[in-house]
C-alpha cells in the first residue's frame, strides 16, 4: 500500500536507524526505495546490507543531480499509490506509517498527509517539538483562502502518487525548498492536513539543506506565498517575475527584509547551539533573534519548547 521514498547523500553517519526505523514499521505492506545520489561515503553499501536483510527495501544509484531529481526518481519507481517521503538522517516512530495510511483511508478527499515531530540533535536528543501544518480541512481551507502557508514537515509527507504526477513530481529549480513548492502545487488539487501527533524525530544539524542554503530558500519561499496570493486575485506571477522585484526593493523594504531573514536564520543557530550543548551560544542567539523580531521569535518559543504540548513531547520521548 506505501512505498516509502529515502534518498541519501553521504548519510552513512545516519542512515542506519533511519532504515531500522522504516523496518519497524508496525505496517508490514510498504517497500522502501533508497536513491543514493552518488554518496562518497559508504552510504550505499550501508543501504545494500539492509536491502540483502530485508526483500522490501530497494536501493538504487541514481546519477549526481540533487534532491528532487532523487525523489522523482525514486516515485516514478514507486509501485503503490501512497508516497511516504523519509530522508536518511531522520527517524520514524514505528507507528507512522499505519497511521498515516488509516487517515488518508478515512478522508480519501486528502491529497497529502504529514504530522508533527520531535526535533532531535546529532545525538539523538529530543531538543523540541514541531507542531506545523494544518491539523483539519477546515483550517487548511481558511489558511489558503487568505493565501498563508500551507505546508508540513517534508519527511513526514504522506502523498497521492496519482496527484503527484498529475501535478509533475518536485520541480528541481527549487532545490533547497522543493517540499514548499510542492505542496503549493498540490494544494491545487485537494486538502493538505497533519496528524497532531509527532511521528518523527526530526534531526536538525548545522550541515543540512536547510542550513546551508538558508536565505535562498526563504527566496523561494516567499515566491511561493507571492504565487498563491496571486492565484486568489486571479493572476499568474512566474519566478523571473518574482525575483525581479524581490531583487528591487526599495532600501527600507530591503532592511525590513533583512531584519526577518537575520531574526529567522539566529533562532536556527540557536537551535543548532542548543542540540549541540553549547547553551551560552544559543541564549545569544535567540536573544539576538527575539530582539530583531519578537513577533517571530516569542510564538516559536511557547510552541516549540514552552507550551504543554511541547513539554510532555520533549520530557517523554520514545525513539523507535
Amino acid at each position: 500500500m506505501v512505498s516509502v521514498v529515502m534518498p541519501a547523500y553521504n548519510a552513512a553517519r545516519y542512515i542506519d536507524p533511519a532504515i531500522e526505523s522504516i523496518r519497524a514499521q508496525t505496517l508490514a505492506d510498504f517497500e522502501l526505495i533508497v536513491i543514493d545520489d552518488l554518496s562518497t561515503d559508504d552510504t550505499a553499501a550501508r543501504a545494500e546490507k539492509h536491502a540483502a536483510a530485508d526483500p522490501r527495501i530497494r536501493v538504487i544509484r541514481a546519477e549526481k543531480g540533487g534532491i528532487s531529481r532523487s525523489l522523482n526518481k525514486g516515485i516514478a519507481l514507486a509501485k503503490h499509490p501512497w508516497i511516504a517521503i523519509m530522508h536518511s538522517d531522520d527517524i520514524a516512530m514505528p507507528e507512522r506509517l499505519a497511521k498515516q495510511l488509516a487517515a488518508a483511508n478515512r478522508q480519501p478527499e486528502v491529497v497529502a498527509w504529514g504530522c508533527f515531530a520531535q526535533h532531535i540533535g546529532s545525538g539523538d536528543r529530543v531538543l523540541s517539538l514541531s507542531q506545523t501544518g494544518p491539523t483539519s480541512v477546515e483550517e487548511f481551507r481558511r489558511l489558503r483562502a487568505a493565501g498563508e502557508d500551507v505546508h508540513m514537515i517534508h519527511p513526514t509527507a504522506f502523498l497521492r502518487k496519482d496527484v503527484l504526477e498529475k501535478v509533475g513530481g518536485y520541480n528541481p529549480a527549487f532545490d533547497g525548498a522543493e517540499d514548499f513548492e510542492l505542496f503549493d502545487r498540490m494544494a491545487v488539487e485537494g486538502p493538505i492536513v497533519v496528524l497532531p501527533e509527532p511521528l518523527m524525530h526530526y534531526r536538525v544539524h548545522a550541515s543540512s539543506v536547510s542550513m546551508t542554503s538558508f536565505f535562498k530558500i526563504l527566496k523561494y519561499v516567499k515566491f511561493v506565498q507571492s504565487r498563491q496570493q496571486a492565484r486568489l486575485k486571479g493572476e499568474t506571477i512566474d519566478y523571473n517575475q518574482f525575483s525581479a522585484e524581490y531583487d528591487g526593493l526599495g532600501f527600507f523594504s530591503r532592511v525590513l527584509r533583512a531584519t526577518d531573514q537575520l531574526s529567522r536564520l539566529y533562532y536556527r543557530t540557536a537551535g543548532m547551539a542548543f542540540g549541540g550543548r553549547a547553551y551560552v551560544k544559543a541564549c545569544a542567539y535567540l536573544m539576538a533573534s527575539g530582539i530583531l523580531r519578537p513577533q517571530y521569535c516569542i510564538p516559536r518559543v511557547w510552541n516549540q519548547f514552552l507550551s504543554p504540548t511541547a513539554r510532555r513531547a520533549i520530557h517523554k520521548p520514545q525513539l523507535a
